[in-house]
């Protein structure tokens, strides 16, 4: 082989490097400035998909034919790794003395580290998640997305709360309000809708007594207070602090369903009714800050505590506004 054509062979196996060592950077940025923190707009819905790519950079780098010289220097080297550690040194490294070490490894130490890598990768930041009470909010906004910020003012309503005593919203002025609609009769999303703003409420801290929990009746069938108190007892709410759920006449209620965007229509041959899932944050002047989708989606425990993170802030913003 000719001068020109081993040096041809060296300056790709060099560009080679400089192409995997850059792409690793950028998926790198791109898994935590894009994927998690949402710059540049929204937030990814698989904020591990970058790792995995660099693992197929640097495999397809193995796979590269090694240079001749690079193949005489790996023969004649007895310790291929003493002096490649670190980063800084990872533009030194060649195919064909990672692709040695990897050949030499048996096919079960391969599985081992595979299946680790796996769970490192995969499950175990699921589990961790899953057991988080104040998991990152990115999985609400995945779910429901972004908020509409508002700034405008909170249609003001007269109902009844669970205990048959009068509410206005207009009462309620100097408080921040977290505002959604419930089913009181539902089984499937009002329940878990009804834990995360619990769970918001137990966020805010000393900062909960400065702010409103409300919960609208979303039935045009089960409205009274009788099903809006068995509805408390059975997610226990009774000992929560500045809860409300409102409710009143079909004719109040759709007024306020209507006014805030929510539509409610029952159901053929059932109790439920179907609605959308809304979540309204009014600030201490009654006016709307923010509208975000209240949709549970799974309803884990991490989206749970997604949701009722992302609610307890947006409570907070509202605060110093």
């Amino acid at each position: 082989m000719s001068a020109a054509s081993v040096s041809a062979l060296r300056g790709d196996a060099r560009l080679a490097r400089i192409a995997v060592l850059v792409a690793a950077v950028f998926c790198l940025a791109d898994w935590v400035l894009i994927e998690d923190f949402g710059f540049f707009g929204g937030v990814g819905t698989d904020p591990n998909s970058m790792i995995p790519l660099i693992l197929l950079f640097f495999a397809g780098y193995l796979a590269l034919p090694p240079a001749p010289d690079e193949a005489l220097a790996a023969a004649s080297d007895p310790h291929p790794w003493r002096n490649r550690l670190g980063i800084s040194t990872l533009l030194t490294l060649r195919p064909r003395t990672l692709g040695g070490w990897v050949a030499g490894a048996s096919v079960r130490s391969v599985g081992a580290v595979a299946a680790v890598a796996i769970i490192v990768l995969g499950a175990a930041p699921m589990a961790a998640a899953a057991a988080n009470r104040t998991a990152d909010p990115i999985l609400a906004l995945a779910i429901a997305g972004d908020s509409a910020a508002m700034n405008l003012p909170a249609p003001g309503f007269q109902l009844t709360d669970q205990s048959g005593q009068p509410v206005s919203l207009a009462s309620l002025r100097g408080k921040v309000v977290l505002m959604t609609f419930l089913d009181p009769v539902c089984t499937s999303d009002c329940p878990i809708i009804a834990q995360e703003f619990k769970q918001a409420g137990q966020l805010l801290g000393a900062q909960a007594a400065r702010v409103e929990l409300v919960a609208v009746v979303a039935n045009p069938t089960y409205r009274s207070t009788a099903f809006t108190r068995a509805f408390d007892r059975q997610e226990g709410l009774t000992t929560v602090p500045d809860w409300l759920y409102l409710t009143g006449s079909l004719a109040q209620l759709d007024a306020v369903w209507r006014h805030y965007g929510v539509t409610v229509q029952n159901l053929p041959a059932g109790a439920m009714s179907a609605h959308n899932d809304l979540a309204v944050v009014i600030d201490r002047t009654g006016h709307i800050r923010d509208e975000v989708g209240a949709d549970p989606g799974p309803g884990t425990a991490s989206t749970q505590s997604s949701f009722s993170v992302l609610l307890s802030q947006y409570a907070r913003q509202a605060l110093r506004d």
